[in-house]
């Protein structure tokens, strides 16, 4: 037995890993490719999604799926979002009840529209008392070079979000407890479509003031969302699980979203998402929907939607340029 499964093994389960093996713990990682296990079970590194860290001896990697989750009371999922639902239903065979769950899925599934967590607690039948969530500024490279920073673990049982956060905390990255997943969750989400929005403006060389008025509007739209349509609140949004998490990757070029929004802003928008996974490309047409469903104007992530979807990206901004004057007057 070990004490955790990460199930994953790209940069964020490879850093969460070490966090776990920081502070003591045995953990298995599985991972789809037994080129990725083998690096790390013979050599001790994991060079394509981490490269130069040193993977700590506690840490250990399997192909086998049903040996990761039948290994382990406390699992964390660290995959695409796009991946889970596939993902459950190759797991429901194994997973217990008595099992503790955390999500570091920063997406919305594809297949049922509905946030990580109100999939495993339907797809898994696993009570919501037994998952947490987890968001806030934490880019994964950052993470293992030891860069202070704090995190939102959300959950319905402070006894479960307690019991991450003892495995995870340390020095260097903190971590804050809230009853609010929905609000940890959907931050997580909406975070996304404001970095693309970011590096839309900003490929468009529209200049610092139009990169600060993007922001407030798509700040405005988040809160909406978030309260309106998922039962958020406004402080957990407002704090590092959405706003801080928001701020972190729409100004720094190792965010895929951001990355994403300035190559839209060239018009590159044809990119495999299997070589380029950003969440927010998904993301964007998702909370358009739930936007339209609930009667809520957001016309930043209609702009970010208008663009990946091949609109010309000054039209689609000249768009979102009207409407702010025409709502003005």
């Amino acid at each position: 037995m070990v004490d955790f499964t990460v199930l994953g093994a790209g940069a964020m389960g490879t850093a969460v890993s070490y966090l776990l093996a920081y502070n003591k713990n045995e953990v298995l990682v599985w991972a789809r490719r037994k080129e990725i296990c083998d690096q790390i079970n013979k050599k001790r590194q994991n060079p394509e999604y981490m490269p130069g860290l040193i993977v700590p001896e506690s840490v250990n990697a399997t192909t086998d799926l049903e040996e990761g989750i039948t290994t382990a009371g406390k699992i964390v999922i660290a995959i695409p979002s796009h991946a889970v639902y596939d993902l459950c239903t190759k797991v429901s065979q194994y997973a217990s009840s008595k099992m503790c769950w955390l999500s570091l899925v920063k997406g919305i599934d594809t297949h049922t529209k509905s946030t990580i967590s109100q999939l495993l607690h339907r797809r898994l039948d696993i009570e919501r008392d037994k998952i947490t969530a987890l968001s806030g500024p934490t880019f994964a490279i950052e993470l293992v070079n030891r860069v202070p920073t704090i995190a939102v673990l959300g959950s319905i049982s402070d006894y479960t979000s307690s019991l991450f956060r003892k495995s995870l905390m340390n020095n260097w990255f903190l971590i804050e407890k809230t009853d609010d997943m929905n609000g940890v969750e959907i931050g997580g989400v909406l975070k996304n479509i404001g970095a693309i929005a970011v590096g839309l403006v900003d490929g468009l060389n529209s200049g610092d003031n139009t990169r600060g008025l993007i922001m407030t509007l798509y700040l405005r739209e988040a809160l909406e969302v978030g309260s309106k349509a998922f039962g958020a609140k406004k402080d957990t949004l407002l704090g590092p699980a959405c706003l801080g998490d928001m701020i972190t990757t729409a100004f720094s070029n190792k965010s895929r979203n951001r990355v994403l929004g300035l190559l839209a802003s060239k018009c590159l928008t044809r990119i495999p998402e299997l070589t380029f996974i950003a969440e927010g490309r998904n993301n964007a047409e998702m909370i358009e929907g739930f936007a339209i469903e609930h009667e809520i104007e957001v016309p930043v992530t209609e702009f970010v939607h208008s663009a990946l979807k091949g609109t010309k990206p000054l039209i689609a901004f000249n768009n979102l340029w009207k409407r702010v004057r025409r709502e003005l007057h």
